[in-house]
Order: structure tokens, then sequence, then C-alpha cells
């Protein structure tokens, strides 16, 4: 049997403690298998997608969804974290992960890049990646291999490592699981070694550079001018002098159409049925409100009125805190629980989120000590007597002066000095330990150090101290939709689209239910609309005219929308682009208008020694005296003007030169020196330099190159077959 076939079947439970984390996760809870049935389709054998022609069936989405889901779900256990994942978020990432890798194994194909089982191999027994390496890495760093690989492909390794407690069935369950995690690393490194295996080909084949380019570039880039220059500002042109026609516009357009690409664009019209408690969910809440109070109010003593608030909390399912510390509490109702003894309610309290009745069930101080610091951290640098020196300096003017203002002036910890130096509340174990030990033994407003740790010298100020701790339980009472309420709005959803599907005009049909339909503007595929992937794919596959059916939208309400308008792929419409047109226009016109006063200030200045000498009368016209330039567009105070720095190379040396109309303004140049490398330095450094630009256009080619494969490939979407979101 191969070496690789025995990983893939053998190896210990201890694979269970790597933190293994696959791409996206997310249950089907939401799938709509009805639209399945209705188009006669099979689960085992329905897509989710096609990807230049190449089906992702549903099944494997859904078991790829799942799996990492359990896995996100035990990791997530493992931190001690009870929430569940994101799940619609991982969905769409699931989605996308697994459209770009069909992509990439299709291009992969197509250029001949192959990943062999020898080339995993090799990356699982000789360079496996951190998470496999790091249990057999002892307190020195150094990485046991030998170890590893026994592990890793000897059968007999896991039984003598399993409890001898555990049944054989258990442990053939514990083997079965690592050759499936096995299994699973090996098909996320073969996915990582071919998306690397194209990136370089891809690289190596778009980031080529001859050596004219890179020998024009590095003139332009290492080309200086220093340069004394008059302009004249455009905001000193009148606009409304100044006027673009339509056919001026038009003949822009014609002549640029190629600049302004469109994909295929929908636009929608459509209502919100908001999902919002009504004014009887309301009352509903604050007759329990009152009910609770009365309840509470009744009962004679302060024990009573407890045991009455502990039937409530089970009734309307509060909740009940443990021992928490005061800094953490919700400020809103810190207010009330400090006022409180032990046991005593306090109720009915009106806040922005609800009505809230608390009791305090118990408190207590001194077992879990909060400290709130900040600090000034002087890096060791390249010497620490002198950091040391410093640190003593700063301690001095912190004990006596702003604390926050010596942070943000001397600190080398950017990310709290930035904050003044507060480093927030830390309990004990927080820390690092000579730093916890000197803040838990300052007094609070205390100014202590420098303290030593292996980041450098720090100056700590104890702002706060506190080892409060409440444990309370709270009811609150939020108005919520009830099940009347929700079935209005689904019934009025359905009556609005019956309506439209009868002929009914879709401003009449809202007006009828007191509310206004709204329109999208246009909007591509990718564009989630009203924050939903659902509608804007739904409209994709519509009609001009057909309605998209009741579709509830998480914090919007429920939509139903129609189809009013397509625009086809091609060139974007005029209307759409007749502003940038219209500002290109004017931008250039007030140029022009400038041309006149241009030859005022070269008929004042023609006769100078030099421009600097110049002193303009008008505020709008500006200079600026010796500035360096590059050949590459960019002018200190004008911004990117390729005509500027071009003439900054043409013109000759201390000739004041004649109006030149640049693309921001006119502009009166006097070049007073330029460096140029000569051909002896271009050739000395073309080589390294063509080898740093290659090395830069690698590093985005990839991402450019599969941006545009995935834009130009055929994606055909069928998450709506399945859910209602996504």
């Amino acid at each position: 049997m191969g070496t690789m076939e025995k990983m893939r079947q053998t190896s210990p439970y201890l694979l269970a403690i790597f933190a293994i984390v696959f791409v996206g996760f997310m249950v089907a809870s939401d799938a709509d298998f009805s639209n399945l049935l209705k188009q006669g389709q099979n689960y085992q054998t329905a897509p989710i997608a096609e990807v230049n022609g190449e089906k992702l069936l549903y099944k494997n989405f859904e078991k790829t969804v799942r799996e990492v889901q359990d896995q996100q779900r035990e990791q997530m256990k493992a931190q001690g974290k009870e929430e569940e994942p994101d799940y619609m978020q991982i969905r769409k990432q699931t989605w996308k992960d697994m459209i770009e890798e069909i992509l990439l194994k299709q291009q992969a194909d197509e250029m001949g890049v192959q990943v062999s089982d020898k080339a995993i191999l090799d990356i699982m027994l000789n360079n496996p990646p951190d998470y496999l390496r790091r249990p057999f890495t002892d307190s020195t760093g150094k990485f046991q291999r030998e170890g590893y690989v026994e592990m890793m492909t000897k059968p007999d390794v896991i039984y003598q490592r399993l409890p001898e407690t555990m049944s054989q069935e258990e442990k053939q369950g514990v083997v079965q699981k690592f050759r499936n995690d096995v299994m699973k690393i090996e098909k996320a490194l073969r996915r990582e070694k071919l998306r690397n295996n194209v990136n370089a080909a891809v690289s190596n084949s778009l980031s080529f550079v001859s050596p004219l380019f890179a020998k024009e570039k590095f003139l332009a880039d290492n080309s200086k001018a220093e340069v004394t220059f008059v302009y004249l500002d455009t905001k000193s042109i009148n606009d409304a002098e100044l006027k673009v026609s339509e056919n001026e516009i038009k003949e822009y357009y014609d002549k640029y159409k190629k600049l302004w690409p469109q994909k295929q664009r929908r636009k929608l019209k459509y209502i919100v049925f908001p999902m919002v408690p009504t004014a009887s969910d309301t009352a509903a809440m604050m007759k329990a409100v009152a009910k609770t109070s009365k309840a509470i109010q009744k009962a004679e003593t302060p024990e009573e009125k407890s045991k009455m608030f502990s039937k409530k909390l089970a009734e309307y399912n509060g909740e009940t805190s443990d021992f928490t510390p005061a800094k953490d509490i919700p400020a809103n109702i810190m207010p009330y629980l400090s006022s409180l003894e032990i046991n005593r309610v306090v109720g009915p309290i009106r806040m922005a989120d609800g009505v809230y009745f608390l009791r305090l069930d118990d408190k207590r101080s001194g077992e879990n000590v909060v400290v709130k610091a900040s600090h000034i951290l002087i890096g060791f640098g390249n010497n620490k007597d002198s950091a040391k020196a410093l640190a003593l300096k700063v301690k001095q003017e912190a004990k006596s002066g702003d604390f926050a203002r010596l942070a943000m002036r001397y600190s080398t910890d950017q990310g709290s000095a930035r904050r003044g130096g507060d480093l927030g509340y830390f309990g004990k174990g927080q820390m690092i330990a000579e730093f916890e030990k000197a803040a838990f033994a300052a007094g609070k407003g205390d100014v202590v150090g420098p303290v030593e740790t292996q980041y450098g010298y720090h100056i700590i100020k104890v702002m706060d101290k506190q080892s409060s701790e409440l444990q309370y339980s709270k009811i609150v009472f939020k108005p919520k939709m009830s099940r009347l309420s929700k079935k209005a709005v689904g019934r009025n959803s359905k009556e609005f689209k019956s309506r439209l599907e009868e002929g009914e005009n879709f401003d009449d049909i809202a007006k009828s239910f007191n509310m206004t339909a709204r329109e999208t503007g246009f909007f591509e595929k990718e564009r989630p609309v009203l924050g939903s992937n659902y509608l804007s794919v739904k409209a994709f596959e519509l009609e001009a005219g057909d309605i998209i059916k009741p579709i509830d939208i998480n914090r919007v309400g429920v939509v139903v929308a129609q189809l009013t308008a397509i625009q086809p792929a091609g060139v974007m419409p005029l209307e759409t682009v007749k502003r940038k047109i219209e500002s290109k226009l004017m931008q250039k016109k007030r140029v022009e208008a400038l041309k006149n006063k241009a030859e005022q200030v070269y008929n004042e200045v023609q006769g100078l020694q030099t421009l600097a000498e110049y002193t303009p009368s008008d505020p709008a016209v500006k200079v600026q005296v010796a500035v360096t330039v590059s050949n590459n567009g960019s002018v200190p105070a004008i911004g990117v003007d390729n005509v500027f720095t071009s003439e900054a190379f043409k013109l000759p040396l201390n000739k004041i030169s004649k109006p030149v109309k640049g693309e921001k303004s006119y502009y009166i140049i006097q070049v007073l020196n330029r460096t140029i490398p000569s051909d002896k330095d271009i050739d000395k450094q073309l080589k390294e330099y063509m080898v740093q630009l290659r090395n830069k256009f690698k590093s985005g080619c990839f991402y450019q190159w599969f941006n545009t494969l995935k834009a130009d490939a055929e994606i055909n979407d069928l998450r709506t077959n399945f859910f209602n979101e996504f």
C-alpha cells in the first residue's frame, strides 16, 4: 500500500486538536424545495450553479456547508462561545469560494497545470503546514519529524495511543474520523497548491517587462526638473458665463462611447410591508407590563416581591446573570442596580429598548480585581540606556502633566497612543507578568515605572481599580409582532401580488394600502437590492412586467416587486453619463476661459529674469517657486497634469515660456534645471529595475486576471431555486 493511501486511511485521534478551518458553512433551513418539485428536478442531480457549462450540484454544496458548519460550531464551543455561527454570511462565502474553485480548476486544465499525489505527499511529510507541525513541536521550537511521520503513516500507533477504556467500535470511529480529516487536509492543500501553480503561470506570462518599456519608465521616474511656474485658478471663472450645449455633450458621447461599457442591468418597482409591531402589539406589551407591575406591587414585603419577581421571571423568560464586574454591566441599568439592596426589585423602568424590571440577587467585592490603566511605551530602539533615560524623563513629566498628550507624543505603541495610552480595564492574567504586577500594585491615580518588559519600558498610570461584582436578574418587555400581525402582513402582501397579476396598476394598489411605491435605480446582477441577493438574481431570471413573489427581507420587511425595465449589455445610455460628460467639458471650458488672462500675465512676466520675482496683483494668479517634478504627471499644488510635466522636460532651461494650456489650467513655466540619468546610469541599473517592475506587476496581475476571468465567465446562479435569501 502506498504512503499516500496509508495516510488517508490511518492516523491518531490527536488530529482532533488541530485547528482546521474549512471554507463556508450554512444549513439549508430556508431551502425552497417546492420550486424543485414544480420544475420536476431531482435533489440528487439538481444544480445550484453552472460555471461555463459545468454544474455545481446542490447536494455537494449542502454537504460542504454542513460539514464546515459542524467544524465551526465545535471550534466556537472550544473557545467558550455559545452563539451559533453567522450562517448567512458564511453561506455567501461558501458560494463564492466554490464558484472560484471551479473556475480555477477549469483554467488549470486548460493551461495543463496539475498537482500530483507526489507533490502533496512531499508537503504532508516533509513540509507540513503549521497546524500539523504544532503538536509535534517541542518547547525549544524543534519539529519532531520522526514522531510526526510515524503517527501519520503507521496504523498501529492509533491503537497504542487510544485509552484502553474505549471499545473497539469507538476506536474504529476515531480512526474513521481521522481518515476523513486527512482527506480534507489533502484536498485543501491540493487547492492551495493548484492556485499557487496557476498564479505562478499567470504571473510569469503577464508580468513580462520589455527593456524599452523599462527604460522609458526608469527615465520618467528618475528624471527630475526644478521649475518655477505661474498658474491661474479655475475657481475664479464664473460658471454662469459658461455653457455646455446638448450638441457638445452628444458629440463627445458618440466619439468616446467605448469609455462607458455596461453590463446587463435591471430596474424594479417595489412595495415594503414592514415587519414591525403594531399599535395593538404595543398595547398588549403594556398590558403585560401593567399586570407584572401590579402583581409585584401587591406583594406586601420585599421577600414576597422577590418571590413574585421570580415567578414572572419564569413566565416571561427573563434572564439571570452570573457575577458580573461592575464595568461590564450595561450603563443604562447600572445606576438602578447600584442603588438596590440584595433581593430588592425595581420597575417598571422605561428604556429606549423596552421596559425593564430588575432585581439585585447578590454582590461581592475583592475576588476579581480589575484595573483600568494607560501606558506610555518607550521601545528599546538601538540603545537601551538611552531608552531608559527617556522613559525616566517622560515619567517625571507624566506625574504633573497631561498623560494622554505625552502618550500621543512619545509612546511607540501606536494603537493605544491614539487613545492617549488608554488600555481599558483588564484582570489578572491578561497582561504580561511584569506589567500586571506593577499595575495591580499601584493605587488609583498613581504613575509608576519605568517597567521593563520584552517590548520596552512602560510608564503606567492607574486610572481606576474595581473589584465590585453584581449578580442580577432582569425581565425586559419589548413590543413583538403577534401571530395575527404577521398573518396580516402575509395576507396583504399576497393580495397585493394577486391584484398585480390581475392587471391593476402598481401605484394604484399601493395607494389603496395607504403606502407609496418605490423604484430602484438600474442595478447589475452582482449588486444586492435592498440588501437582498435573491431580489437581484431573481430579477435577471424574469421578463419586463414579471412579478417577484413576496419575500421577507431581514431588517426591511416583506417586499413585493415587479420588473419594470431592462437595459441590455453594451454602452451606457447618454442620460446615465450625461453629468460626467458635462462636468468634463465644463472643466475644459474653464481652462479655455483663462487664455486671455494667461496672455496678460505673460506680458507682465516676459521681461523678468526669473518668475520668482513676480508678485501678481490678482489673487486668482498663483506662483509656485522652485518645485521638483518627475515626468509622471504629478504637479505640486495642482494634482495630475501630464501636459505640464511633459512640457517641463521639453522647454529650454531658464527661459520663461509662453502660456501652456494644460489639463487643469494655463501655466507659464520656467525650468531652472533638469537631471536626466545618463545612458551609463541606465545601463547600470536597468537590469535590477526590470526585476523590481516585474515583481511589482506580479503581485497584482493574478488577481486582476482572475477577476477578469470571473467577470467574463458564464455563471448561471440558480440559488433562487433553493433559497429565499442568500
